[in-house]
């Protein structure tokens, strides 16, 4: 609620007008101060630091009015406001202008230089505002209504109540403000047209303040000088307020900081452990200066000065203390890992690797704590390192699992309808790579006019190696499948050949079928693979219950059985690998053998593609289409007899 109302210009008008209104009654009509004592000079700059130019617009024409409603004159009020509003915004702007920085930040006191840049705008401003009150007295004698201190060292009051209040109100409502985390009022990329050289209102503003120490030293009081010297100090003013603001500043606001608390907390113990002893810095005070100050109010008024005096001073030098053992190393390790962002090592910055060092030597928490941060970053450096190593291996492996299922892919047909066209059966068969390639493969040929040979097989192992493999077995079973009428001797000899060069250890559960179109007699040999579903005509799919020999590849000089099976019109025979009854879901489990048949029973009845189609759904289904971390393959054979063949 307060950040909006504080973001509203009107609302800021309305409340800087209102406070400096409660501020006039108090120290101005009641007079509870006296004359010497007006808090409220001090409100002008601060509410400008503030909310900007609407702040300094609001405190100066409560004051304004105010000055008329108590008898002042129209010229002496409008001089006051003048004064008032110029010397205010000139604060605001001289926060804001660069002065060869990088970057200038909202008003705050975390640091030793916001502190000082404070402290010092506060002293300019303060000189400023001196100088411009003795000079209009001076060239128009009726402001003395508003300004009763008119004697040489009276009027120098107003600089002190503007440099002591400036700086209570300054560190009370900016602090306050940073606490309550409302973000202060910055300027804007206005464009401006007027860029004049900040050397020329440097010299103006010496200019003037000589000018002034001069009327006040050889008492040259001429009217129509005095009244020319001031309209050109007001000018001047107004052009430096009018003058082009840098606009590549990065005004940005940040949150009260841990810092900014432990130097607050330390600042309001000073503050009263000070003003506990006024009582006592006032006597000496008025001791010290009892022969040229009578009125006990400018006493009060020294004693003050001299309070924030003593006060700054404990201030900057705890502030100095705070940033050597603590600010100090907390950035320096906000710039260790801001190094780290820019994929620079801390090593490389020399500076900042011997304020380590330094810091590392202390006994304190800082010293634990930059110790804990060097070595978070050599963990990190090692862990990037090992992450480093980890992605060159997993894209070699990625990139000889593409190649592996290039290979693989190549390999294996699709030509179902053009192989079994004007024949007598269907064929149809389906692989799907899993995520870590394998080497389950299918393969069907001819082998002579009236015998066909199909195969499935499932290489152990994953990627290149594995599917080396896998094309090593699909051609000795192509080739010396031809070339064998006995299927018992043709397996024997294709495992001693795997067995061959197979330093990887690899070998091969495989089903092998050798079908006779016309008669439907099946030869098989089972290698230690899956048993197959098989289906008679008017029957569900029920598995073939054989006894599977040893696999291909793991041991030479292994003997195999040749079995055999009739199949009729209408029968058919289904081949899968392990990756379709081992396809995992966290819930249910794997996909299994019995879930298998039941649902190649459910589509018993359609074509083969349709048939594969459907297994391939059910199974993906189950697996909530995740990737599987092993291959799936499937075959199936549908024997239709020479009767339904076009031949």
């Amino acid at each position: 609620m307060l950040k909006k109302l504080f973001n509203n210009k009107i609302f800021i008008f309305l409340f800087t007008f209102i406070v400096r209104a409660i501020f006039c009654y108090l120290y101005g009509y009641l007079t509870i101060a006296g004359y010497f004592i007006v808090p409220d000079i001090g409100l002008g700059p601060i509410f400008a630091l503030m909310f900007g130019p609407a702040g300094a617009l609001g405190h100066s024409l409560a004051m304004f009015f105010f000055e008329l409603s108590i008898g002042g004159d129209l010229i002496s009020s409008l001089t006051d406001f003048l004064i008032t509003i110029f010397i205010s915004i000139i604060a605001y702007k001289l926060w804001y202008t660069k002065f060869n920085r990088k970057s200038v930040s909202p008003p705050k006191f975390d640091s030793t230089k916001n502190i000082l840049k404070f402290i010092t705008i506060m002293f300019i401003i303060s000189i400023g505002y001196w100088s411009l009150v003795n000079i209009a007295l001076k060239a128009y004698p009726p402001l003395s209504y508003l300004y009763p201190l008119t004697t040489e060292i009276n009027v120098f009051s107003y600089f002190l109540d503007m440099f002591n209040f400036g700086i209570i109100f300054g560190l009370l409502l900016i602090s306050l403000f940073n606490i309550l985390k409302i973000p202060l009022q910055t300027p804007k990329n206005v464009t401006n047209r007027l860029d004049i050289k900040f050397d020329y209102f440097i010299g103006m503003f010496i200019l003037l303040v000589v000018y002034t120490i001069m009327i006040l030293v050889t008492s040259f009081n001429n009217t129509l000088v005095n009244t020319i010297v001031l309209l050109i100090a007001l000018i001047t003013a107004a052009l430096f307020i009018l003058n082009k603001l840098d606009t590549n500043i990065e005004s940005k606001w940040t949150n009260y900081s841990t810092i900014e608390q432990i130097i607050l907390i330390f600042l309001a113990i000073l503050v009263i452990v000070t003003y506990a002893n006024f009582d006592t810095l006032t006597l000496l005070i008025q001791h010290l200066t009892e022969r040229w100050v009578t009125d006990i109010n400018f006493v009060y008024m020294i004693a003050i000065a001299y309070g924030s005096a003593l006060v700054l001073i404990f201030l900057i030098f705890h502030i100095l203390h705070i940033e050597k053992i603590l600010i100090n190393p907390i950035y320096d390790l906000i710039s260790g890992l801001d190094a780290y962002k820019k994929n620079k090592e801390v090593e490389e910055n020399t500076e900042l690797s011997k304020r380590f060092k330094i810091y590392s030597k202390r006994d304190d928490e800082i010293s634990k704590l930059v110790k804990s941060f060097v070595k978070m970053l050599k963990s990190i450096e090692n862990y990037i390192s090992e992450i480093k190593k980890t992605t060159i291996e997993k894209e070699r492996i990625e990139t000889e699992f593409d190649v592996a299922n290039n290979i693989r892919t190549s390999m294996l047909k699709t030509d179902f309808n053009e192989f079994s066209k004007d024949r007598p059966f269907e064929i149809s068969a389906f692989m799907n790579p899993a995520k870590e390639v394998g080497g389950d493969f299918y393969d069907y040929f001819d082998i002579d006019d009236e015998h066909i040979g199909f195969v499935i097989g499932d290489v152990s192992g994953k990627g290149i190696p594995a599917t080396l493999f896998m094309v090593k077995t699909m051609y000795l079973i192509r080739n010396h499948g031809k070339s064998h009428d006995n299927l018992k001797e043709f397996y024997e000899n294709i495992n001693d050949l795997s067995c061959q060069r197979n330093e990887e250890n690899l070998f091969v559960t495989s089903w092998f079928g050798k079908l006779n179109i016309k008669t439907g007699k099946l030869n098989f040999v089972n290698s230690g693979h899956e048993k197959p579903l098989i289906k008679e005509k008017n029957k569900n799919f029920e598995y073939l219950d054989t006894n599977p020999n040893f696999v291909l590849g793991a041991m030479d000089g292994m003997t195999y059985e040749d079995q055999e099976l009739i199949l009729n019109p209408g029968d058919s025979i289904f081949l899968y690998t392990n990756g379709i009854t081992t396809a995992n879901n966290n819930y249910e489990g794997f996909f299994g053998r019995d879930r298998l048949k039941e649902t190649i029973n459910k589509y018993e009845n359609e074509n083969p593609n349709e048939i594969l189609e459907k297994i391939k759904n059910e199974v993906y289904e189950h697996c909530n289409n995740e990737n599987q971390f092993d291959d799936m393959a499937m075959l199936i054979i549908r024997y239709n007899g020479c009767e339904n063949s076009g031949k």
